[in-house]
């Protein structure tokens, strides 16, 4: 049976994704002279940190009800 990932690595991955969304849109908007692209881009980074926030806030909340 496959060990589980650890319980961090899917906020850790759409961490990741937001950035390379983020990039993408910077290169987007070099190509294209567009700044739609990197809003985007940021717009959709700003939303995959939330995930790894809420994780860290989360372990903060249970080793303070401990």
């Amino acid at each position: 049976m496959p060990r589980s990932p650890r319980p961090s690595a899917r906020p850790l991955k759409l961490y990741v994704a937001g950035h390379a969304s983020l990039l993408a849109g910077a290169w987007v908007m070099h190509v294209s002279g567009s700044t739609l692209p990197m809003a985007l881009g940021a717009s959709a980074c700003l939303m995959l940190t939330v995930p790894l926030v809420r994780h860290f806030m989360a372990k903060k909340a249970q080793a303070r009800r401990v």
